[in-house]
């Protein structure tokens, strides 16, 4: 379940939730630092940058921290050691085809169709513009180097935000009376 709250609150994209280690978890300072992904090769997974090839420091909220922090406590926190591991002590990441089969299984016996992981990616975008943090702020998030990618992939025209947007301009309206 943390992996998947990681990928809602964050916007993450799999293959950096899969390279996270405890070293980038700063409990402190309620961050996570997006360093690298993991990526699947024919001799298996293998660190690289980021898609951008930009690292990215990312505020948690209080609940993600707590969970992090269980997690932490139930298997320990050596800081080379992968959050997201098969093995007990850490040293191999998760693949990210697996983090999108696991996903894909879990959706199935919840009985949600159509949903992949990286629909996780979209709530996060989606909802950081639907709540009006600014688009730069969500392009951060997210990882994009320009907010013109977040705005081309991520910016629909939805009816509560066309509610909200008659209020405003009506509202400005209103106070010029």
């Amino acid at each position: 379940p943390i992996f998947l709250r990681l990928a809602a609150v964050t916007g993450a994209r799999r293959g950096e939730l899969c390279a996270l280690q405890w070293q980038h978890v700063d409990f402190h300072r309620r961050s996570l630092h997006i360093a690298g992904q993991v990526a699947h090769t024919a001799t298996g997974p293998v660190q690289r940058p980021t898609k951008t090839h930009a690292e990215r420091r990312l505020t948690l909220d209080p609940v993600t921290l707590a969970e992090l922090g269980e997690l932490g406590a139930s298997r320990g926190v050596d800081a080379d050691r992968y959050i997201f591991s098969h093995d007990p002590d850490g040293t191999t990441p998760w693949r990210p085809d697996y983090a999108t089969l696991a996903f894909a299984r879990l959706a199935a016996q919840l009985g949600i169709p159509k949903i992949r992981l990286h629909d996780l990616r979209h709530f996060a975008a989606t909802t950081m513009l639907l709540d009006g943090i600014d688009v730069r702020t969500a392009a951060g998030r997210l990882g994009h180097a320009r907010a013109s990618t977040t705005l081309d992939i991520y910016a629909h025209f939805t009816p509560p935000a066309d509610e909200r947007a008659s209020i405003t301009l009506a509202g400005s309206l209103d106070i010029r009376r």
